[in-house]
C-alpha cells in the first residue's frame, strides 16, 4: 500500500512538472516575440537620433516605438489557464517528500534602465482587506510605468543596495473606495533616505475605477502618475509652496520649451485634500504661466482617448529634489495640449533604457531556460523511481514493507 501510494504520488508529481514545463514554454515563447520587440525598438531609439530627420519622421518613430512598448507589457500581463504567468509565486512537487521553489520569471521587471542601472525600483503586490490582488494585466502595466521611472533616474540614492526603492501596490478596501469616476488612486512614499527621495512607498487602487481605466486607455498613465508622487512630486518637496512652485530645474526647462523667463511656476489650487497644492495648475493662466492642460502630473486625468506626456518639466521636478535624471527621457510636450502621448517602460530619447531592457530579458530567458532544464531531468529521475516501483511484485511490495529481503526465505 505504502508503494502504491508512492507510485500515486510520483504520478502527481510528473503531472505538476509537466504543467509548470507547459507555463515556462509559453513563457519562452512570449519571451522571444518580446526579444523581435525590443530588437525593433533598439533601431528606432537609434533613427531617432539621427539629425537629419524632421519633427514629423521623429513623430511617426515615437508612434511606432510606442506602440510596440504598450504590446511587450501586454505580452508580460499575459494568463495561463487563468493563473498569472509571469506574476505567480509558489511550489513545484519535485519527489516523494520534498518541493522546489517555483521562481517569479517577472520579465516585466528587467525590462527597463533598472535591469543593468545605477537605480531600480521593485513593486510587491499585495492583496486588500477582502483578499483581492490586481489582475496581471494591471500588475504588468504598474512595472512599465516603474521601469519608466527608471529610465529617467539614473543615479543610485540607496548606498549601493540592489534596490533603491519598494512600492507596494494594491487595491483599495471595499470601504475606502469611493465609486467609480471617484479618485482613480493615490500614492506617497513611507519612508525617505533623504528630503523627499522614497526608499520606500505605496499606490493603492479603486477598483471601482478599473475596468474603465483599461479599457479607455488611461489606466497605465493613472499608474505612472502616482509612482511620480512616491518618488518625489509632492507637497512634502521645500519647492511646493503653497500655491506656486519655486525649483530651479524645473523652472529652467519650462522656460526653455515655451521660450519665457519665469521665475516661479503655479500649482493646482482647486480639488481638496490629495490634489490641490501637489500637482500643476491645469486650466488657469496665473500672470503670464498658462495652466499645463494635458501634462500628466496636473491634478485631473483627462480620461479615455487623450494624450498626457511626462515632460522635460516633470522630470526637472525631481532633479530639484536630488536626483540624477535623464532629461532624454521625457515625452514630446511643448506647451499645454501638445505631445504624442505617454511612453511606456522605455524611452525613445533614452537609448541606455532600451539597452538595458535587452540585459534584462536576456537575464530572464536564461532563468526560464535554467528552470526548464530542471523539470526536464526532474521528470525523468521521477520517471525511474517509477518505473522501479511498479516493477516490484506485490509479494514483494509486502515484503518491502516489513523489512525482508524479497530475495531470500527466512
Amino acid at each position: 500500500m505504502k508503494l502504491d501510494t508512492k507510485i500515486t504520488r510520483l504520478d502527481a508529481s510528473i503531472s505538476n512538472k509537466s504543467n509548470f514545463r507547459s507555463m515556462l514554454q509559453t513563457q519562452d515563447g512570449l519571451a522571444q516575440e518580446i526579444q523581435s520587440a525590443l530588437l525593433r525598438m533598439n533601431e528606432l531609439a537609434v533613427l531617432y537620433q539621427d539629425i537629419t530627420k524632421t519633427a514629423d519622421d521623429k513623430a511617426a518613430y515615437e508612434l511606432e516605438f510606442n506602440e510596440l512598448d504598450a504590446g511587450i507589457f501586454d505580452m508580460a500581463g499575459k494568463t495561463f489557464n487563468g493563473v498569472d504567468l509571469f506574476f505567480t509565486d509558489g511550489k513545484v512537487f519535485r519527489g516523494d517528500d520534498s518541493s522546489s521553489a517555483l521562481e517569479q520569471n517577472n520579465i516585466a521587471d528587467g525590462l527597463g534602465r533598472g535591469a543593468t542601472g545605477d537605480y531600480k525600483i521593485k513593486i510587491k503586490f499585495g492583496a486588500n482587506a477582502e483578499g483581492v490582488e490586481l489582475e496581471s494585466k494591471h500588475k504588468a502595466l504598474i512595472e512599465s510605468a516603474a521601469r519608466r521611472i527608471e529610465a529617467m533616474i539614473t543615479g543610485d540614492i540607496s548606498g549601493g543596495l540592489a534596490i533603491d526603492n519598494t512600492i507596494t501596490a494594491k487595491l483599495k478596501d471595499a470601504s475606502a473606495s469611493d465609486g467609480e469616476y471617484g479618485t482613480l488612486a493615490s500614492a506617497g512614499a513611507t519612508s525617505v533616505y533623504s528630503g523627499v527621495q522614497a526608499a520606500t512607498g505605496s499606490i493603492t487602487i479603486d477598483e471601482a475605477d478599473l475596468d474603465r481605466m483599461y479599457e479607455g486607455g488611461y489606466a497605465y498613465s493613472t499608474y505612472l502618475h502616482e509612482i511620480m508622487h512616491v518618488v518625489g512630486f509632492n507637497s512634502s518637496h521645500s519647492n511646493f509652496s503653497g500655491i506656486t512652485y519655486n525649483g530651479a530645474n524645473a523652472i529652467a526647462q519650462y522656460n526653455e520649451i515655451m521660450g519665457t523667463s519665469e521665475t516661479q511656476l503655479y500649482l493646482e489650487d482647486d480639488g481638496g485634500a490629495g490634489t490641490a497644492l501637489s500637482h500643476w495648475e491645469e486650466d488657469e493662466t496665473n500672470g503670464t504661466v498658462e495652466g499645463f492642460d494635458n501634462e500628466i502630473m496636473t491634478g485631473i486625468s483627462e480620461g479615455a482617448g487623450f494624450k498626457e506626456p511626462l515632460s522635460k518639466v516633470s522630470i526637472g521636478v525631481l532633479e530639484d529634489a536630488g536626483y540624477e535624471v535623464d532629461y532624454d527621457a521625457a515625452d514630446t510636450w511643448t506647451g499645454p495640449g501638445s505631445g504624442t502621448g505617454t511612453g511606456g517602460g522605455m524611452a525613445i530619447g533614452s537609448l541606455a533604457s532600451v539597452q538595458s531592457a535587452i540585459q534584462g530579458l536576456a537575464n530572464y530567458r536564461a532563468q526560464i531556460g535554467a528552470q526548464l532544464t530542471y523539470t526536464a531531468e526532474a521528470n525523468s529521475t521521477l520517471a525511474i523511481e517509477k518505473k522501479h516501483d511498479a516493477g516490484i511484485k506485490p509479494h514483494q511490495r509486502y515484503r518491502h514493507s516489513r523489512g525482508i529481503d524479497p530475495l531470500r526465505k527466512k
